[in-house]
């Protein structure tokens, strides 16, 4: 974008590098950004700031500054309304505006045989209401009719998706193992560092959606490792409820057994000390007795 650069060199300060890259697809991508910009890759399966970067987008740097300086909540984003449109462009538009509603703006006809795919024409998802609202993470609503809407035909394993992938991963072996739900296969060849770029679905000559695959793949992990973890809290809770409870019948053993072994002692001390309390009586008694004997 050499229109945008050249606007932001005239602003920025001495402490700001502002550095261009070359035209390639996925440059924008968070790990090939890191890559290209300090040399350093992010590992597999972790953050950035696991190497010691923070990366942010222009609009959460924007949406912070908002919050931190102002105490403006984060309650609008911009939002590219692009395509088979009389006049695209850029809208500031509040979350929960409907999708249809942007496109309005932008003299939206609606016409049979087109797509509306929320996101770029790559990485973005097609969708069939535009009664949708815009939230947090939507940054584009394209229109367009020149969508692949040709099946789908057997992999032919040609090797082109693991040519193009940027994260250098082999999609047709994800694919394959996707369609199998075999997930144990997918963590192994790392599944969640695909960033759903869509350059081997693009260039798959069988026009296979793979990316399709990835995502409800990712889904279905996510929810299995969900259930895996409410499973395990349960049963950490039953553990620690059963271990509870048998220490609460453990304490109330010990005071029962504790009650009743102090009962009979006290009944027996009662009954020694009556006894006692007799004999005493009686020896009273007897040697008054003898006295009267004795004087008379």
């Amino acid at each position: 974008m050499p229109e945008a650069h050249a606007a932001l060199a005239k602003l920025i300060d001495d402490d700001i590098e502002l550095i261009s890259l070359p035209v390639k697809y996925p440059q924008g991508g968070e790990r090939q950004l890191i890559k290209v910009l300090t040399g350093k890759e992010v590992p597999s399966g972790g953050l950035p700031i696991h190497i010691g970067i923070v990366m942010h987008n222009v609009g959460t740097a924007a949406a912070a500054y908002r919050a931190v300086r102002r105490g403006e909540p984060l309650i609008s984003r911009y939002v590219t309304v692009s395509g088979d449109l009389p006049d695209p462009r850029n809208l500031q538009v509040l979350l929960g505006t409907p999708v249809r509603h942007c496109a309005d703006q932008c003299g939206y006809r609606e016409q049979s045989g087109e797509a509306i795919i929320l996101g770029g024409p790559m990485m973005g998802m097609h969708v069939t209401n535009m009664h949708m609202p815009v939230i947090k993470t939507t940054n584009c609503v394209l229109v367009t009719a020149t969508v692949n809407h040709n099946p789908e035909q057997p992999c032919i394993r040609c090797g082109q998706c693991v040519e193009v992938c940027p994260s250098l991963l082999m999609p047709q072996e994800l694919y394959r193992h996707a369609r199998a739900r075999n997930y144990a296969r997918l963590r192994e060849y790392h599944l969640f560092d695909c960033i759903e770029c869509g350059c081997c679905s693009y260039v798959c000559p069988s026009n296979i959606r793979l990316v399709h695959y990835y995502r409800k793949a990712k889904r279905e992990i996510m929810q299995e490792e969900k259930t895996a973890r409410g499973a395990a809290d349960a049963r950490r809770r039953f553990v620690t409820r059963t271990a509870r409870l048998a220490q609460e019948a453990e304490e109330q053993d010990q005071k029962i057994n504790s009650s009743s072994q102090k009962v009979p002692s006290d009944k027996q001390d009662f009954i020694e000390a009556a006894v006692a309390r007799t004999r005493a009586k009686r020896e009273q008694l007897k040697t008054t007795l003898d006295r009267q004997d004795q004087d008379e």
